[in-house]
């Protein structure tokens, strides 16, 4: 697959989560080496879900609106009066002919827009994005995106309690998240350190739906950043940069992160049936 048909045939229902799951696969795998469609897919999921999580309005904002109107009735008076200065006889005849093609072409920037205008208003009216950027939040994404196309665990077994056990070893916490109710496979394990030397801990889980990176390291005082769209019993939900996203705090000074490109509400719901 290269980036043309990616984006024509694949971006949008990716974002929307709507391919079947060869069709995951096979996007997957691309965005693993395309780090321009992984930025695409991630505005076109950020647009998507900020409409779908913010949109707390029916009608056009009366600024929007009232801006439009006044585009197009500027259009209108500078036809006018370039036809008065150029002493067209036939100014009201050219003016007929051009006026549904002048105001397209200025309709269609204008369009567009209020409707950048419509979806910032309706993100914050869902609640604000975190205002500045996590840092815990971009490794874990940096290492979803690497482990997306291909995770190779280094813990030595697939058994939850065997990767559970390696974790304890390492001084991380143990538990493991049970996704298998929601259709996901756990796939593995893996241990390694970040680049300030502090262990961290993923767990890699694949379903026909999505897949979920959960990773594991100390919190170094990490408080939950502003901008969550739900919190279920001590799990902080985010939509950052485009990803799903839960921030909890297990116990011992460490911060387990959730990661997915699912969307947020089947994300949610994902996260509420399994939650310790």
């Amino acid at each position: 697959m290269d980036c043309g048909d990616y984006i024509e045939k694949y971006l949008s229902a990716h974002a929307d989560g709507e391919l079947s799951a060869a069709e995951l696969r096979a996007a997957e795998e691309h965005l693993a080496g395309c780090v321009n469609c992984r930025a695409r897919f991630a505005e076109e999921r950020a647009v998507k879900a900020s409409l779908r999580e913010g949109a707390t309005m029916r009608t056009t904002p009366p600024m929007v609106r009232g801006s439009i109107l006044a585009a197009l009735d500027a259009v209108d008076a500078a036809d006018a009066s370039g036809a008065v200065r150029r002493g067209d006889r036939s100014a009201d005849d050219d003016r007929a002919r051009w006026f549904g093609i002048r105001r397209a072409r200025v309709w269609i920037p204008v369009a567009v827009a209020a409707v950048a205008v419509f979806a910032i208003v309706m993100l914050h009216g869902g609640g604000p994005a975190p205002a500045h950027a996590v840092p815990p939040f971009d490794i874990a994404i940096e290492s979803y995106a690497q482990f997306v196309g291909h995770f190779e665990p280094n813990v030595k077994s697939t058994s939850p309690a065997d990767i559970s056990d390696a974790y304890l070893e390492h001084q991380l916490p143990g538990f493991l998240w049970n996704f298998q109710p929601r259709g996901y496979k756990l796939i593995g394990g893996r241990l390694d350190r970040l680049r300030d030397g502090s262990p961290v801990s993923y767990t890699f889980y694949r379903g026909d739906t999505g897949t979920i990176l959960c990773t594991y390291t100390k919190s170094h005082g990490l408080q939950p950043p502003e901008g969550e769209i739900q919190e279920i019993d001590g799990h902080h939900i985010y939509l950052y940069k485009g990803y799903s996203i839960c921030l909890s705090y297990p116990p011992g000074g460490f911060i387990c992160i959730l990661v997915s490109q699912r969307p947020t509400k089947e994300f949610v719901q994902d996260v509420a049936a399994v939650a310790p």
